[in-house]
């Protein structure tokens, strides 16, 4: 979880009682959520001799398979990974060239997708498809459960204080939590590669399921 950077001023009872031991503590709340983005990458890869004429190939086929992708207004469409790399024989000589390169469609429309991995076939290997969520249903979710988490904070610190014997106590300190991921538009999912093919097929999809989770934690003082 990634701490956040809110800080609760000390209440009076708190100050009052500065020798009171403190409770230090943390709860959350969790949900399950749909995923609602579908992501393909899709990948060619070309081998020979010299890696000039393989790079030529494999850009025919990324300005092909743009120009296609792109007439699809429900998909965003990116680049993925190029690389040339060389391949070496036993007695480490060079003896030849590798060139790949990825395409990334991405669209809340799973059927788009679907269109895609059709519209690719027969030029692009479907590396993977997998389902992500959108950081606007990440960040709702978020929101609508950091009242559950705070009431979970504050009601855990109560029934702490009382199991020891204490009336109550008073909120110190807290730091509230959110486990979004550190790393933009992660796959939630990822499904087994696909190899290309000559027909055109449309790879069925079904998205999966993200759990959101925000949390507190903190110090509580013990009242009597």
């Amino acid at each position: 979880m990634l701490p956040g950077a809110l800080l609760a001023q000390p209440s009076s009872a708190a100050a009052n009682e500065a020798g009171a031991p403190l409770l230090r503590l943390q709860a959350d709340a969790s949900r399950e959520v749909s995923d609602d983005v579908a992501v393909a990458v899709f990948r060619v890869e070309q081998e020979g001799a010299q890696p000039g004429p393989l790079q030529s190939a494999v850009n025919r086929v990324l300005e092909s398979a743009l120009a296609d992708l792109r007439r699809d207004a429900a998909l965003i469409v990116r680049s993925g990974q190029y690389g040339t790399y060389p391949r070496h024989a036993r007695d480490g000589r060079i003896e030849g060239w590798r060139v790949r390169a990825e395409l990334i469609a991405e669209s809340s429309d799973v059927t788009a997708i679907s269109r895609a991995t059709a519209t690719l076939s027969a030029r692009m290997q479907v590396a993977s498809v997998g389902f992500r969520l959108s950081q606007a249903a990440r960040e709702r979710t978020e929101s609508e459960l950091t009242s559950e988490a705070a009431k979970n904070f504050r009601d855990k610190a109560r029934a702490a204080a009382i199991a020891l014997g204490y009336a109550g106590a008073d909120l110190v300190e807290a730091n509230y939590t959110t486990d979004s991921p550190s790393l933009p538009t992660p796959l939630a999912q990822m499904r087994s590669a696909v190899a290309a093919s000559a027909e055109s097929v449309a790879v069925p999809l079904e998205p999966g399921r993200s759990r959101v989770t925000v949390g507190f934690s903190g110090a509580f003082r013990l009242t009597r």
